[in-house]
């Protein structure tokens, strides 16, 4: 039986994807089991922007299940009218180095850049369009622009007036794991916007409905929901192909290591940047590898084993370790960061070293967890667990707020018990209208004091 979504998608979309020969990148499966929401959109709801002058946030890893981008998407649907492109960190290609200046272009579309002056629309960029539309692919982690630059976008939107769509997908992470201290307001930055923990366990348009009544963004807000997505999915069971999102997320797998040694920016250890599977590796010289997984293992971290690893030659080389995921979906990211970085520094008293940014004397680490509690405590020597102890009540506290967002059930996160607001996940629009009343108290003093930029940029994690 055919899946109901596909029995409404628009026959000439249908047509052109079988008539092209279309690139099967990574993770590929020939059996689909999600439909983003750029599919539900063009299945039965395009109409909500007919007649509209629409402005498309996007890149290439945003695509739907035939792995055609959603910017050709829309503009071969009759209804819709793409006039203006945006393009965020790493370009419409995605292939842009992290913080690398993104460059605006001109032409019948124009593209605009949401990464290099401004880092949100401006009035002029908005004034020709009715409604700006959402369809990046996010990692799943705080520490990563894209959701920065969705809340921007909203921002700006609900300023001028303009509808704001949200086309879901997939958190490549799930949605059942929440871990790492919520951001304290006083780090707020381009990579880490709003107070919410280093791993959410959210999706975007459940960020953006969070993000809209929580912080006080007002936007009129439209989220289109993805059709048979659950929460216990990992990206190999969505049957969905995988875009990088970024150069050094070419696969799910690097988006699962990210999350756990993306987030040791700012120290002395290497995660492989460069290699040929990203932040698979932690290292620095004069680490013995051995004792490192020894002790690492000895801890029996859910979801994660290590192995010894050596990395360069002479006076080059590395000792350290390997991360390899037993179990994704119960790998907790940012213990395991806090564990790694406790046994190097405990194995090997003097290494661990923090750096500051040269653009502002801050801490990058410090931005990168969206706070310096961290930090501090592994300068003082504080055991791992101890560290990892302390940010589960901020925890408990987002996720009581959390429940009220959430458009796909979740079966195994524990939440605070408090009524959800109830949202039904089906193949249709759910819309959030402005509240008539903002509450103040709600937006983060940081953001209140710069709605603009939230912070500003004053470091970027690698990606």
């Amino acid at each position: 039986m055919r899946h109901p979504v596909l029995r409404r998608i628009l026959p000439g979309a249908v047509v052109l994807l079988a008539a092209f020969i279309v690139q099967i990148p990574h993770a590929f499966s020939t059996q689909t089991l999600v439909y983003p929401g750029v599919d539900v959109l063009l299945s039965g709801h395009g109409e909500m922007l007919t007649g509209m002058r629409v402005g498309l946030i996007t890149h290439r890893a945003g695509a739907g299940v035939g792995g055609w981008p959603t910017s050709r998407l829309l503009s071969l649907d009759p209804r819709i009218r793409v006039v203006a492109l945006f393009a965020p960190e790493h370009g419409l290609s995605g292939t842009l180095p992290a913080g690398a200046p993104v460059p605006s272009m001109d032409g019948p579309i124009p593209v605009y850049s949401l990464y290099a002056e401004t880092r949100r629309p401006t009035s002029q960029m908005l004034s020709g369009l009715d409604a700006l539309v959402f369809d990046l692919q996010d990692v799943g982690t705080r520490a990563y622009t894209y959701i920065s630059t969705m809340a921007l976008g909203m921002q700006a939107a609900a300023e001028s007036g303009k509808l704001f769509v949200v086309l879901d997908r997939p958190n490549p992470l799930g949605g059942e794991r929440v871990d790492g201290p919520v951001l304290d307001p006083a780090f707020t930055s381009f990579i880490g916007i709003f107070p919410v923990p280093a791993i959410h366990g959210m999706t975007v348009g459940e960020l953006a409905m969070l993000f809209n009544r929580e912080f006080g963004i007002g936007a009129h807000l439209v989220v289109i929901p993805m059709a048979g997505w659950q929460a216990s999915m990992q990206w190999e069971d969505t049957g969905l192909a995988w875009f990088r999102p970024s150069p050094m997320i070419p696969s799910p797998m690097a988006a699962q290591l990210h999350a756990a040694t993306g987030v040791l920016e700012g120290t002395n250890l290497s995660v492989g940047a460069g290699a040929s599977i990203p932040f698979e590796t932690v290292t620095a010289p004069g680490v013995n590898g051995e004792l490192l997984a020894r002790r690492l293992n000895g801890t029996n971290l859910p979801g994660v084993l290590f192995i010894p690893h050596l990395a360069g030659s002479g006076s080059r080389r590395q000792g350290g370790v390997r991360l390899v995921i037993t179990d994704p979906r119960q790998l907790l990211p940012a213990t395991t960061a806090v564990y790694t970085m406790a046994a190097v520094r405990d194995l090997h008293p003097g290494l661990l070293r923090f750096t500051r940014s040269a653009y502002s004397g801050r801490y990058i680490f410090d931005l990168v967890w969206g706070t310096d509690s961290v930090r501090r405590a592994l300068q003082r020597g504080d055991r791992a667990e101890s560290i990892v102890a302390s940010w589960q009540g901020g925890l408990q506290l987002f996720l009581g707020v959390r429940q009220r967002y959430l458009l796909y059930p979740r079966t195994m996160t524990t939440v605070v018990q408090t009524p959800p607001r109830m949202v039904e996940a089906q193949q249709a629009a759910i819309h959030t209208p402005a509240p008539a009343k903002v509450l103040q108290s709600r937006q983060p003093t940081g953001c209140r004091a710069r709605p603009a930029i939230c912070g500003g940029l004053a470091g970027a994690a690698v990606k």
